[in-house]
């Protein structure tokens, strides 16, 4: 190929997408070439340049998130410009660098070209629904702000309420004001009555609940499952997904003698109401799934909800243990655009079922497509993403780990019911090895790290992460108190988190744990954030919690590490000695090494 003169500036017409075939406005193209230097000029999402002679030219793009930490991938690409005796050429020599980012389509001829580029994201997934500008998201931690949110917005519902959830139990009572009373007098904060009264105000009603193999749903909602027209619609789903309970699939005898278990569930935790309020997060509707920042340990509260009220001033005395351990848990609150994809997710469950004539769905009703919302001035970016077993096959919520992973550089912070996952210790230890001096933070509940069954994964996934950072402990919440005769009493916090925050930038939440199998086949779904504001009032906000509001704390990172590290000392020392008092709640550990690994690694 050769060059023919006369050489003549050439016009290029450069279009830029996200993976969700978005347009990006807001980019830097820049284009080298010698001693040329070129910006691209943006006008209706069509970026425009003018190649001044033919030659080798490199092209950078990057676009910048717009409160903090990058929104996309630089792409950085060749061009070569030829003229030939059949006019000018334009092509792309050699690979994109920029991840998934990459070149889709160069046309043209004459004087002017047209280029498409995809820009990959930085953190975000371009697995099932697109990412969203401009949301108001508030985390609700633990259940008295979690569920008490719930049910102020619950009350001021006016035409739809949906809602999914684990496993239902109808006395979950929402708000709890007055503890001592006796179960009669606290009927109207339960789940359930609050429920069937929005129904009655003529509030539709759509309940899908997971369909737990063996057991039933509670009384309450198969009565009302079964009545029809109360505006109160029950469905049901299971989770099709057989696994092999051992490891090496069918290489394994007793798979070969027990074969595969459907072992699978449905685990989304989610409301949303009149299509503009939404909830994410971890929280089952069971009585044992409320708690108080406090965590107070004789909190009469945290009794089940038939204890009368003489036995609930017995807890409050500290004669007797409330029935249910302290409780620790997230729920995010969100208005703006990505509540339609938690309609979106609901739909498209709801639906499916119905066409399946699934139990009671002659008394449901199709549920319409959600309405869109405009962005929130001010408002973060959020992305819904998901775990989806078949028919729908969806693995967005792993994707967002192992990017937020790989882009982390000072902090991984995991607040997590179960720390046993392969694929996630696998991308902390790549990590660690490529930024030594990275701080890895992970609390989850030492009961379940040396559980008979599951805690050989959880050394395992410990391991992998050691082998390339020594100094590496879990953590666990404990609370401390004393009983009426002024015994000490020291309890493991039940840490149902499920959190994950990268660089004081990024934040997950929702229902998936650090567990494989719920980024391979439970049905889970998290909310993906970025907003450094945000994030970061958000990891003091949760720290100053957990150390017991140390007035040291400030946001820097490695401060704040420093003082997280020495509490846990402190308290370890308090663990072993009755007659020191522990700073917080804080307490580090390492998982038991003489657990077996019985199970493959996605199953427990």
């Amino acid at each position: 190929m050769h060059d023919f003169a006369p050489q003549q500036p050439l016009r290029i017409e450069l279009r830029i997408q996200t993976p969700h075939r978005v347009p990006v406005c807001g980019a830097s193209v820049c284009v080298f070439g010698g001693d040329v230097e070129i910006y691209a000029v943006e006008a209706d999402e069509v970026y425009t340049l003018a190649l001044p002679r033919t030659g080798d030219y490199q092209v950078v793009i990057e676009r910048f998130q717009r409160w903090g930490g990058y929104d996309h991938r630089t792409l950085r690409f060749s061009l070569f410009y030829v003229n030939t005796k059949d006019g000018p050429v334009l092509r792309s020599l050699g690979l994109p660098d920029g991840e998934g980012s990459r070149v889709d389509f160069i046309e043209g001829g004459g004087a002017t070209f047209w280029i498409g580029v995809t820009l990959d994201y930085l953190w975000f997934t371009p697995i099932g629904y697109p990412p969203t500008y401009g949301n108001k998201v508030d985390l609700l931690v633990d259940g008295d702000a979690g569920w008490g949110a719930v049910a102020r917005d619950l009350r001021a519902s006016e035409y739809t309420v949906h809602l999914t959830t684990w496993y239902y139990e109808s006395t979950l009572e929402l708000e709890r004001p007055i503890p001592l009373t006796d179960p009669d007098q606290r009927v109207p904060y339960t789940i359930q009555d609050l429920l069937e009264a929005r129904a009655a105000a003529e509030t539709r009603i759509r309940f899908l609940a997971w369909d737990v193999p063996v057991l039933r749903q509670a009384r309450e909602l198969r009565q009302v499952a079964a009545a029809g027209k109360n505006n109160f619609e029950v469905l049901e789903q299971a989770n099709p997904t057989e696994r092999p309970l051992f490891p090496d699939g069918g290489m394994n005898l007793l798979n070969r003698l027990f074969g595969n278990f459907h072992i699978g569930s449905y685990h989304q935790k989610t409301v949303v109401i009149d299509g503009k309020v939404g909830f994410c997060g971890g929280m089952n509707m069971r009585e044992n799934d409320w708690d108080s920042r406090s965590h107070r340990l004789f909190d009469a509260r945290r009794c089940g909800f038939e204890r009368l009220g003489e036995h609930r001033g017995r807890v409050e005395c500290g004669e007797v243990s409330a029935d249910h351990i302290p409780r620790h848990d997230f729920m995010a609150r969100i208005e703006g655009p990505a509540v339609e994809h938690l309609e979106r997710n609901f739909q498209e469950r709801w639906n499916h079922m119905i066409d399946r004539q699934a139990a009671w769905s002659e008394h449901a009703t199709e549920m319409p497509d959600p309405p869109a919302h405009p962005p929130i001035r001010g408002g973060v970016q959020v992305q819904v993403v998901r775990t989806m077993p078949e028919p729908f096959v969806e693995r967005g919520i792993l994707d967002v780990h192992l990017r937020a992973l790989r882009a982390a550089r000072k902090l991984i912070y995991i607040e997590d019911q179960y720390f046993r996952s392969t694929h996630v210790s696998d991308a902390i230890a790549d990590t660690v090895r490529s930024f030594p001096d990275i701080h890895v933070i992970a609390v989850t509940m030492r009961s379940q790290a040396d559980d008979l069954l599951a805690g050989g994964w959880s050394r395992e996934a410990f391991d992998r992460i050691r082998r390339r950072l020594p100094s590496l402990r879990l953590y666990g919440l404990r609370v401390e108190g004393f009983d009426c005769a002024g015994t000490r009493q020291l309890v493991e916090v039940d840490n149902h988190a499920k959190l994950m925050i990268i660089d004081d930038l990024f934040l997950t939440v929702g229902s998936a744990n650090i567990n494989d199998r719920a980024f391979e086949y439970e049905g889970e779904i998290n909310l993906a954030i970025v907003d450094s504001a945000q994030v970061k009032r958000t990891r003091l906000d949760i720290w100053r919690e957990h150390l017991g509001e140390d007035p040291r704390l400030g946001g820097d990172i490695d401060t704040d590490v420093a003082i997280w590290r020495e509490h846990a000392a402190h308290n370890d020392r308090c663990a072993a000695d009755p007659s020191l008092r522990a700073r917080s709640n804080v307490f580090s550990f390492e998982p038991r090494a003489d657990r077996l690994r019985l199970t493959a690694s996605d199953v427990l």
